[in-house]
């Protein structure tokens, strides 16, 4: 719960004496600007800070260093940008430090797995590289041994491609829109459809990286060339819920389970069985992000309960972001 404590009271501090409190994040700017509150949003591009005047967003070109309240936040700042450079050791070295400090912090525990699977993968390929080092020596020696290994190794680009592809390993089709990642289908029997995943689910991350404003071509290269068997997805989807009649007062009896205000926001905590949550697709665990539009962030709990249970309205729509894990195909 400590970040949405820093996060209220940060505000009513703000609110009531105009004045900054050390638990807050600091954005700098090139310009030597500084920009104080709590980030909400990191993107590879760009970030997004809460402050008393409203949400903020900065493209990172423009910015020259961030500092985050928490220890962890900013030692998995420092693991980033080993990242950035491809030096995925030093990354590895400040990821795991954030997980053993705070070992619930999900993004910290992401972003190592993900290095790890990685490192594996890479010293995967040397050891491959040196298999094939030592048959093209050989090929040199052995001419007609060479033709024959070339004759039954030989993978053309079409191939490889083919065998690359999200289709045939994961099962997804997906596009960029506004910013946003869209998996525009779900292959039957596949992966993905395994996993859950459905059409018009939004990718919001994958291993803990935002996938907002990053090229399509990069999610895909993610998701298949730098991910071993299991990959770890953040989606956000749309769960229509009908209520029943007659009008029920309490959101509990409307949705048929619990929700709770946890440390990332209004989550699913208990799901019925057979009741009208499970029934629309809610799923424990599920973080609510919006209710009939509206954004729950920084709604109070008695807000987004009485949106429920608002008698006037017949369905409640309920935008959820769920973690997901897929087990890609060979």
């Amino acid at each position: 719960m400590r970040r949405l404590t820093i996060l209220y009271l940060f505000f009513h501090w703000i609110f009531l004496c105009r004045a900054f409190v050390a638990l807050a994040d600091t954005v700098y700017l090139n310009d030597g600007t500084e920009v104080v509150g709590i980030i909400v949003e990191n993107y590879k591009d760009r970030v997004v800070i809460s402050t008393y005047e409203g949400e903020k967003t900065f493209i990172k070109k423009n910015i020259s260093r961030i500092f985050y309240d928490l220890i962890e936040q900013n030692l998995v700042e420092l693991g980033d940008r080993h990242m950035s450079r491809r030096e995925l050791a030093k990354a590895y070295f400040y990821y795991e430090k954030a997980h053993k400090l705070n070992p619930e912090y999900k993004q910290a525990s992401d972003k190592m797995n993900y290095v790890l699977g990685r490192l594996f993968r890479e010293q995967g390929e040397a050891k491959r590289r040196e298999i094939e080092k030592r048959r093209e020596i050989k090929d040199w020696l052995v001419p007609l041994e060479k033709n024959s290994l070339m004759g039954q190794g030989a993978v053309s680009p079409a191939d490889k491609d083919s065998e690359n592809s999200l289709e045939k390993h994961i099962g997804i089709r997906i596009a960029e829109e506004a910013g946003s990642i869209r998996i525009k289908e779900v292959l039957k029997n596949s992966p993905a459809s395994r996993a859950g995943l459905k059409r018009n689910d939004t990718l919001v991350s994958v291993w803990g990286r935002f996938t907002g404003y990053m090229p399509e071509d990069e999610v895909a290269r993610i998701l298949l060339e730098e991910s071993l068997g299991e990959i770890k997805l953040c989606i956000r989807r749309n769960i229509i819920l009908k209520k029943s009649e007659p009008p029920r007062r309490n959101y509990r009896d409307i949705i048929g389970g619990k929700l709770d205000m946890l440390i990332d926001g209004l989550t699913v905590v208990t799901v019925g069985n057979g009741r009208a949550s499970q029934k629309a697709g809610l799923a424990r665990g599920d973080l609510i992000v919006a209710i009939n539009g509206a954004a729950t962030r920084y709604m109070p709990f008695k807000d987004a309960t009485g949106i429920i249970e608002d008698n006037n309205k017949s369905t409640v729509t309920f935008t959820v972001r769920r973690d997901v894990t897929v087990w890609k195909g060979k």
